[in-house]
């Protein structure tokens, strides 16, 4: 026969030990939670950076009817950047293709020189965003910032 001390003992080392793992344990399920949230906001990013570059891309100038203005492939960005985070920003910027040197020339929401929304042109948009992080914000850090980047060529 097992002694009732022996018993209680043994249920209040299984209370002690829980009391011990259960922290560690909702800390790694909401970290791993945070990071899903955290990878979910860039992938909808990236797709709103990729779907505003399109957008601006087949609304060139070459077509007066469809053009489109700066403001409005900003707002067509937001539009599908749903659980992107919050704070959401967009700039967008036309430049002339520089094929040696593989590069944009653009640097935030304003238009390179002798840049237009004309065929031929790259129009680049950046969407960048605000992850507020559970887990983080119990262990002291702050909030996870997002961004994506994607560049066009004008067809139209």
């Amino acid at each position: 026969m097992i002694d009732t001390d022996t018993r209680r003992r043994s249920r209040g080392q299984g209370i002690a030990e829980f009391a011990l793992v259960i922290p560690i344990f909702l800390v790694m399920l909401f970290g791993i939670i945070d990071l899903g949230r955290v990878i979910w906001a860039n992938d909808a990013l990236a797709n709103a950076a990729r779907e505003g570059a399109r957008y601006a891309s087949v609304t060139g100038e070459t077509y007066p009817a469809l053009t489109t203005t700066r403001d409005q492939v900003k707002d067509y960005t937001r539009n599908f950047a749903i659980a992107a985070g919050t704070n959401v920003t967009v700039t967008v910027c036309y430049s002339a293709v520089a094929i040696a040197s593989n590069t944009t020339n653009c640097s935030g929401d304003v238009d390179t020189d002798n840049a237009a929304h004309a065929r031929g042109s790259l129009v680049t948009v950046t969407a960048s965003s605000t992850v507020p992080i559970l887990t983080g914000s119990l262990l002291g850090m702050g909030n996870f910032n997002v961004n994506s980047t994607s560049t066009v060529l004008v067809n139209n």
